[in-house]
């Protein structure tokens, strides 16, 4: 009796093991039913594509481009170049020493006038003090190269900013030419069940219902093709912003037409205040005229203050170390040297000239884009109208072509030339809009951001 009250105690203590763990494994298998939607969330999160504004666009692109951070990394090279010009006034410090051992002692007349063993160690010192000019136009070239090289970055960055415009609106003009394309299909595929129908009731020819599949084929053709043509917008859209080509990415539409008038003569004006070529190009000059300088410097005498502390040994015998210093002053002047001087100064010269006939090419050629630009939104804005008025003339054709064919009026050839027609206006429409949009980007490049 007791040993099986003592069996049926162990029992109940051994029992309700089981049964704990069948509810821990129930509380671990609710506790992943609740999580898995959320892991399902972030996987999801994971693949959704990132919508971008055309501003975040191009602040990812000013951040990331590498061709803009080469542009920078030009800067910096540039203001250690002007650091180096300015040393060129101030003194330089050299400290030098040198060891020589020779085969014997140096004697005279059979008595040892020196040691085989020589030392010497000594501080140098010198100090430019007129070199014609020479250091003070090698500075301005290193000044004016500074500001030409901000100038350079500023002018990539505005290509940088309108190459992102260029790929974020052909994204938009992919996307739009694909819904083209779709909508294409989704009539050519409505128009079949028509003419399958009246096949079917014996009212049209086989050459009919032939004739419509091959239409709908090339039109899933090109949807197909349209459809590449957007993952390829993108592909290039992330390569400018210097991100992952395969990134997926939307973008909102801006598709706006401005509306104002544009005066060419307040562009132009604008674009020789704004246009950052035109002021890297005067610094150029600039530069140029410093080197013109720089080498007529050598016609004049170049003077120069030295100084050195020596401390050498085994120049005499016995004498252990010794010590002496010098001062002096330095002058040197090219007396004669075969014209070398004055061929110098004419390739400078020739620089000169050449970098100021180019300013007056860009000049003209900022002229002629500014003009270019101007006349391409102007005729992309009648287009839009009159591509405007096309697409809503195809779409009653259409409309009354489908109509009076099925009434038996109108032949299946009609309406499918009515269906491509109407393709063809919208896309016609679809170009001049993204046209004009484009041009007034380059409009804008054309006559520079505000500085």
């Amino acid at each position: 009796m007791k040993n099986s009250m003592i069996l049926g105690m162990v029992k109940r203590k051994i029992n309700p093991a089981p049964a704990r763990r069948s509810g821990v494994k129930c509380a671990v298998g609710f506790i992943l039913l609740l999580l898995l939607p959320m892991y399902s969330y972030a996987e999801e999160v994971k693949t959704m594509p990132e919508v971008l504004t055309i501003e975040d666009s191009i602040n990812i692109a000013l951040e990331n481009n590498y061709g803009l951070k080469a542009a920078s990394e030009k800067i910096t090279g540039a203001k250690e170049k002007s650091r180096e010009a300015k040393t060129l006034f101030l003194p330089k410090f050299k400290a030098e020493s040198s060891y020589s051992h020779l085969n014997e002692a140096p004697t005279f007349l059979s008595v040892e006038v020196g040691d085989d063993n020589i030392y010497d160690a000594r501080a140098v010192v010198s100090q430019p003090l007129w070199t014609g000019g020479k250091i003070l136009s090698l500075n301005k070239q290193a000044r004016n190269n500074l500001e030409a090289t901000k100038y350079n970055y500023e002018e990539t960055k505005q290509n940088l900013i309108l190459q992102v415009k260029e790929a974020y609106f052909g994204i938009l003009a992919a996307q739009k030419y694909r819904e083209v394309c779709y909508d294409a299909t989704e009539q050519m595929k409505v128009h079949l069940e028509t003419v399958r129908g009246l096949y079917n009731a014996g009212t049209i020819p086989n050459i009919d219902l032939l004739r419509t599949e091959v239409q709908l084929a090339n039109a899933e053709q090109v949807l197909i093709k349209a459809e590449n043509g957007v993952e390829l917008a993108k592909s290039l859209f992330n390569t400018i912003l210097a991100r992952d080509l395969n990134l997926l990415v939307e973008v909102v539409n801006v598709f706006e037409i401005i509306k104002q008038d544009y005066n060419l003569d307040h562009l132009l004006e604008r674009a020789g205040s704004n246009r950052p070529e035109i002021y890297k190009i005067k610094h150029n000059i600039e530069m140029a005229k410093a080197g013109i300088d720089v080498v007529q410097s050598n016609y004049w005498p170049q003077i120069g203050l030295f100084g050195n502390y020596k401390y050498h040994k085994g120049d005499e015998p016995i004498i252990e170390w010794e010590k002496d210093w010098i001062v002096g002053v330095n002058v040197s002047v090219d007396v004669w040297n075969w014209g070398e001087t004055k061929t110098q100064v004419g390739q400078a010269k020739a620089a000169l000239r050449e970098i100021e006939h180019l300013q007056s090419q860009l000049k003209d050629g900022i002229a002629l884009e500014v003009k270019s630009a101007l006349l391409s939104v102007g005729e992309a804005k009648k287009r839009i109208k009159v591509s405007e008025k096309a697409v809503i003339q195809a779409e009653e054709s259409l409309s009354s072509t489908q109509i009076g064919y099925k009434n038996g009026r109108v032949d299946n050839v009609e309406v499918l030339a009515a269906q491509l027609a109407l393709t063809q206006a919208k896309t016609s429409h679809l170009e001049a809009i993204y046209n004009c949009i484009l041009n007034q980007a380059r409009l804008e490049r054309a006559v520079g951001l505000p500085r």
